[in-house]
């Protein structure tokens, strides 16, 4: 029988909890009911954009495939730390700092993680932003998969978050939104997991992300 000896590993919890009813553009409302056995229900508002979830090609393009075309392969993996410790030296992510940050580390199929170590500019609502220029270092590279906390940005305005997303989801990398604890991470690699939601149609899903890291 497979089981993994939890004496050498550690199990993180990524994932953002969701506290009804949420927010006005991220709502989350419940209301009980009841089944016809008199069990209990809920029925849920919201919409997949809250809390951590994964955004595939049908987030921005006609034809794009939602996640269930995706093998569950493409949601789990090798990972690797993209930390940014100083948002006032780097606010924007190129491709220098990448190849500095992770380019002796970087494989393809590769999931990155990009943290905001900067504690005051966290504080203060400051935070890296990738460039486009970043995503075709990424995307050169083959990633499958790029994840964020709401402290690390996807571009600096709409035209260059645009920009990001057409790049990476263009070519078939997802992205994984709204992680969170991603202090709680001791090593620059590690493998993540973030499963989505099996329903087609859908452009992301909610997803519980997690690592898995050596002790």
């Amino acid at each position: 029988m497979f089981t993994i000896d939890w004496n050498r590993y550690r199990l993180v919890d990524l994932s953002y909890t969701v506290v009804p009813p949420g927010s006005e553009d991220r709502p989350f409302e419940i209301e009980r009911g009841y089944l016809a056995d008199n069990a209990y229900k809920h029925d849920v508002r919201t919409h997949s954009h809250v809390g951590t979830h994964v955004e595939a090609p049908a987030h921005f393009f006609d034809d794009g495939k939602d996640t269930t075309e995706f093998p569950l392969t493409h949601f789990m993996g090798r990972a690797i730390l993209l930390d940014v410790e100083d948002v006032a030296a780097m606010p924007k992510i190129t491709p220098a700092y990448l190849e500095q940050a992770i380019g002796d580390l970087i494989q393809e199929g590769d999931i990155i993680i990009c943290r905001n170590l900067d504690t005051q500019a966290k504080a203060e609502g400051r935070k890296p932003v990738l460039t486009p220029e970043a995503a075709h270092w990424l995307r050169q590279h083959r990633i499958k998969m790029l994840g964020i906390d709401t402290h690390f940005g996807l571009g600096e305005d709409i035209q260059s978050t645009r920009a990001l997303h057409d790049i990476l989801q263009g070519e078939g990398v997802c992205l994984i939104e709204w992680l969170d604890n991603l202090e709680a991470l001791q090593r620059r690699e590690f493998f993540f997991m973030a499963l989505p939601y099996k329903v087609r149609q859908m452009d992301s899903s909610w997803a519980r992300a997690v690592a898995i890291e050596e002790r």
